[in-house]
């Protein structure tokens, strides 16, 4: 909620995957795939997942999302990324990048420098050719009293922030 709050935007269910079933005739509606936030910087999206995984803390590739989420991130990305509705939204040169973010104690963190947001790297899968952006989930950790003190919606300085991180 948090994550949302600081670099989410309203109305994000628009961007969610749906599937459903048809039987005889008759369309049965899933539940949707829900990414946890969509955050909006120059025309670009980005699908970010947060993820209460301990890696900030132990640095082990053990305490990272698994296949399952990043089989996922990887078809919120593309489902966006390949809708025309999302291109006539926010223009056919949109790109669309995938990133988890997860907790970290910048104070007690075992990182060099005291940033309060931090790549630590990037899950690709072996399905795709790694091309597109969304087909790279990058690793951020974002330091939890920082985000806990962001008290305004989209204060664009941090979206600025978290974009560029993600982006480079």
């Amino acid at each position: 909620a948090m994550v949302d709050r600081a670099y989410g935007i309203i109305g994000k269910e628009a961007y969610f995957p749906k599937t459903r079933w048809i039987i005889d005739g008759k369309i049965y509606q899933n539940a949707c795939l829900e990414p946890d936030t969509i955050m909006l910087w120059n025309g670009d999206i980005y699908v970010l997942d947060a993820k209460y995984y301990k890696y900030g803390a132990t640095r082990h590739p053990s305490d990272l999302p698994e296949s399952t989420s990043i089989n996922k991130q990887i078809t919120y990305g593309e489902y966006i990324a390949n809708e025309d509705k999302f291109k006539k939204k926010h223009g056919e040169n949109m790109k669309v990048y995938n990133a988890f973010l997860m907790p970290f104690d910048s104070l007690k963190s075992k990182y060099p420098n005291n940033a309060n947001m931090l790549k630590v790297g990037q899950a690709v899968s072996n399905w795709k050719d790694n091309t597109e952006e969304y087909h790279k989930i990058q690793g951020v950790l974002l330091d939890v009293k920082t985000l806990m003190s962001i008290n305004v919606r989209q204060e664009m300085k941090e979206i600025e922030k978290l974009a560029k991180l993600i982006e480079n």
